[in-house]
Order: structure tokens, then C-alpha cells, then sequence
């Protein structure tokens, strides 16, 4: 909770100094190293049998394809933003599980809780306030970002190869380190010249250590049980460190709809483990 409530910061600071392209090659190459040094040192080997390649590829929509665009709106809005776009991410889940899997069904409880996510949305994006103006391109890239980030945990589930946690972590880093290497010759031209700052340097360096390794060895974990407790909670930390460390603008229609976000996610999560 506390690694993924900094991880919207991180991101900000980085592509406030480096092109998106390159910060992410650069975190997810220090995330390789990390990943491998986990494996030696919990002698855990990777399977490389198709299940386990395809679970590696999964996971790679979330690490490869929802980190891009995620990166790509981190310039546009502020990293309190992000955080509060994701924590959407449960009811989008259960969403997607009801019209796209055919898996489950919403109760009224649920269904409150899904209305109150989008009236969060409503008032942390600005729409009721004519003094608080967000890039809404950036918006709708952290969307994409956030709904990819969702169907890589259902594809992830729904592969179900029985992975390791820490072998999950390293083939997906490193699939997803390779779609990276692909896109660098788009962004050759926007190569860093110089060493970035201290600050964006500390942003690397934790997205690597903590957001890519740490955080996805405890997701894949625990992906088959309940993380509404972390979504939960994860936005209100993000924003305060957001105001606190960045000088973020903290509006009240945001204040207000990170409010109905959490009780929204509340109701979502009291009658989820109801049913439990």
C-alpha cells in the first residue's frame, strides 16, 4: 500500500526531467537486475514451459503496455490524479467480470459503490469546477493505463500457471523490458544527455526497486485474494504525499471526490467480503 501510494510520484518526477520512453527503459533495466538477484539469492528458477510464457506475457500488459501510457499522461496531470484514476481500478474489474467474463453479478451495495466511483471522477477531474483545469488527453491515457492494468489481472488469473511470485515478477520485467528496447529507436533523438537530478534519480531507482520488483512480487501474491483494502487506503496517501513532496494543487472538488471515491470502494469492498 505504501509502495503504490509513492508509485504515481515517482512517476511524475521522472518524466518531469526524462522522455517517458527512456525512463522506462531505464527503471525497467535496473528492475532486471534486481529481479535476477532475487532469484539466486531465493534459488527460485523460471519456468519457460508455453503456460508459463504466456502468464509472462500477461503480466506484461501491466508492466509493459498499461506503464506506457501510464508514463505517457504522467507530464499531463498531477500524480494524486493518477493515483485516484486506479483506484478505480476494483469496480472496472468487476465491471469487466460481469459483461466481459460472464463471471460474477453487482448486488445494490456494489452498484452504490460503482455510481459513487464515477461521481468521484466527475469532481476530481474538474468537471464541476471552473478553477480547477486538468489536460484531459493526459486523463484519458491514465484511463487506458488503468483498464489495461485491469485486464492483465484477469489474464494473468485466467492462465493460471501456478508461477512462483518472484519467477511472475522477473518474466513479466523482462518481456516487458524487451518491448521496451523496442521502442527505443522511435525515441532516439530524445536520448538523456546528462545525468537527470537527485530527485529523479531517487524516482528511478524506487520505481525499480520497490514499484517493479517489491510491490509485483507482493501483487502477484496476492492476486487471488481481495486488495480493496489497498485501493482503498492507496489514493488518500498519494495525495498527500503528492501535496506534500510536489505542491500539488489540491482542489476541494478533488478533496471531495477522493472522498466519495473511498466510500464508494468501501461499499464495494463491505459487501465483497460479505460474501467471502
Amino acid at each position: 500500500m505504501l509502495i503504490w501510494s509513492l508509485t504515481p510520484l515517482a512517476a511524475v518526477w521522472t518524466v518531469n526531467e526524462i522522455h517517458w520512453a527512456w525512463g522506462l527503459f531505464i527503471r525497467f533495466s535496473l528492475a532486471i537486475a534486481m529481479a535476477f538477484l532475487c532469484q539466486v539469492y531465493f534459488k527460485v528458477k523460471i519456468p519457460l514451459h508455453p503456460q508459463a510464457l504466456l502468464s509472462y506475457a500477461a503480466g506484461a500488459i501491466g508492466l509493459f503496455a498499461s506503464m506506457t501510457f501510464c508514463y505517457m499522461g504522467a507530464s499531463k496531470v498531477p500524480s494524486a490524479i493518477i493515483s485516484m484514476i486506479y483506484g478505480i481500478a476494483p469496480l472496472m474489474s468487476g465491471l469487466m467480470a460481469i459483461y466481459m467474463f460472464k463471471s460474477t453479478k453487482f448486488n445494490a451495495y456494489q452498484w452504490m459503490g460503482l455510481m459513487l466511483g464515477m461521481f468521484e471522477l466527475f469532481f476530481a477531474l474538474g468537471f464541476g469546477s471552473q478553477n480547477f483545469v486538468l489536460n484531459y488527453f493526459g486523463v484519458g491515457l491514465e484511463l487506458i493505463a488503468m483498464m489495461l492494468y485491469v485486464l492483465s489481472a484477469f489474464a494473468v488469473r485466467s492462465v493460471n500457471a501456478n508461477i512462483h511470485p518472484i519467477s511472475q515478477m522477473t518474466g513479466a520485467t523482462l518481456v516487458s523490458w524487451i518491448g521496451y528496447c523496442g521502442l527505443l529507436p522511435f525515441f532516439w533523438s530524445d536520448m538523456p544527455i546528462q545525468l537527470p537530478s537527485l530527485q529523479a534519480c531517487i524516482a528511478l531507482i524506487y520505481s525499480a526497486l520497490f514499484s517493479s520488483v517489491l510491490a509485483m512480487i507482493f501483487y502477484y501474491a496476492l492476486l487471488t485474494t481481495t486488495l480493496m483494502l489497498i485501493t482503498l487506503i492507496t489514493p488518500v496517501l498519494a495525495t498527500v504525499w503528492g501535496s506534500w513532496l510536489n505542491q500539488e494543487q489540491l482542489s476541494t472538488d478533488l478533496i471531495f471526490g477522493l472522498f466519495l471515491l473511498c466510500l464508494g470502494l468501501a461499499l464495494y469492498s463491505f459487501q465483497a467480503r460479505n460474501k467471502v
